[in-house]
């Protein structure tokens, strides 16, 4: 009697460790599939934001919406306009061109194609502070956001300009600080919500 109480409490446990090992197994292979569903979001939301500071910073700089004549596009590439401008780059590549007919090429192609539409200052100035925000909530961003000030402000002057290239800057290191940590220290950062 006591044999058999022996193999079913034997077989009992391994059957419980079997499906311990199992269910641990299909936990890690889940934990794993999260973490790259994850990775892939992330990657997903900075290409948005990414795309969203892009425009911003066009627009930090005074540009805006780029328009396409949709008018001057049947007269752009047909006819004799199209042969003129064909004449002109071909002159220009070969280094042949006239003065005449290059200049007047240029102002067809400016007046027929993309216009691009000013910002006004309250939006440039608006966008720079938006810009600054996202560089230092986003890593990704920092070093774009300082430049992009920095440039901004050789062209045309941004009031706090400098505090904002200083506390971008500030951040930077901090997250360069961050990361140089070594593995153990991250470790015990994450834990306590200290990033």
């Amino acid at each position: 009697m006591e044999a058999v109480i022996a193999v079913a409490i034997i077989g009992g446990s391994a059957s419980v460790a079997g499906a311990a090992i199992a269910a641990s197994f299909q936990y890690a292979s889940k934990a794993r599939e999260e973490k790259r569903l994850a990775r892939l979001a992330q990657i997903e939301a900075d290409t948005r934001i990414a795309e969203a500071f892009a425009s911003l910073m066009g627009k930090a700089h005074g540009r805006g919406e780029t328009h396409l004549s949709e008018a001057a596009l049947p007269i752009l590439f047909e006819g004799e306009l199209l042969k003129e401008i064909r004449k002109s780059l071909t002159g220009i590549v070969t280094g042949r061109s006239q003065h005449g007919a290059e200049a007047r090429a240029d102002r067809a192609l400016d007046v027929a194609t993309l216009r691009t539409v000013g910002v006004g200052v309250a939006d440039m100035d608006a966008a720079v502070q938006v810009i600054a925000q996202l560089g230092m909530r986003h890593p990704l961003l920092t070093r774009a956001a300082w430049v992009g000030i920095e440039g901004r402000n050789k062209f045309q002057t941004v009031n706090g300009a400098t505090d904002l290239i200083e506390r971008l800057q500030k951040t930077e290191r901090q997250e360069m600080a961050r990361l140089n940590r070594n593995r153990w220290i991250r470790a015990f950062s994450y834990v306590l919500g200290r990033r």
